[in-house]
């Protein structure tokens, strides 16, 4: 009789032990599922990680008329951008993060968009010590190629690109150029021309423009 009683008891235990699993197993998916997604899916788990700052950022699967794979099977294009692009690299305040950025300045047509791409995508989703990071390569960049700098801008055409460019060199771009509003613009509009190629009339009023903004976001900023 006692050895009866055991046995009932053990097969009641086991099954309410195996329905307590059961119940853990239904309410744990929820988080286990989102981070296998995060880890096998790169192009969600981009989109998750950026969420997180407010902004849900799509990757593109092209880039200045090439598909991204002219950029990610290219052997010339550096490993530290395909590794942005495939989320493998995750930019901080650090000096990878700079060489990173810096490539933007790439005397290189062909792989230079790829690079523009990795600047914007920075800037993006830059805050708090990120943002000191982009700010030097965008005007560095906007200074060299004038006219590619303009007609990147005009793809966006919500106006937030030339926004969030124009905020971030005035925040972190400047460094000790002139703190004169004058002397400012003055070395923006002859640089940016100097290296505008046969320019247009109207891209000469877009780079006043462009120098005015600086300085309107330079004191928006203080």
């Amino acid at each position: 009789m006692r050895i009866f009683i055991i046995i009932i008891l053990g097969l009641t235990l086991g099954l309410i032990a195996l329905s307590c699993q059961n119940n853990s197993k239904t309410n744990a998916p929820s988080n286990v599922d989102s981070l296998k997604s995060k880890q096998n899916n790169v192009v969600n788990s981009v989109r998750l990680y950026y969420a997180a700052s407010g902004y849900a950022y799509t990757l593109p699967d092209s880039i200045d008329g090439m598909p991204i794979s002219f950029y990610l099977d290219n052997p010339n294009v550096a490993e530290i951008a395909k590794q942005l692009y495939l989320n493998k690299f995750i930019p901080t305040d650090n000096d990878s993060t700079t060489i990173l950025l810096s490539l933007v300045m790439t005397n290189d047509n062909r792989l230079r968009p790829f690079y523009r791409w990795c600047l914007d995508f920075v800037i993006q989703i830059s805050d708090g010590a990120l943002g000191e990071y982009s700010g030097k390569p965008a005007f560095n960049y906007a200074i060299k190629y004038p006219q590619e700098f303009f007609s990147y801008m005009e793809k966006d055409s919500t106006g937030l690109r030339y926004k969030w460019w124009t905020e971030m060199i005035a925040y972190s771009g400047i460094d000790s150029i002139t703190t004169n509003d004058n002397k400012l613009k003055t070395f923006i509009i002859s640089s940016m021309t100097k290296n505008c190629t046969n320019c247009e009339p109207n891209t000469k009023k877009r780079i006043d423009k462009f120098a005015q903004d600086i300085v309107n976001a330079i004191h928006l900023s203080n």
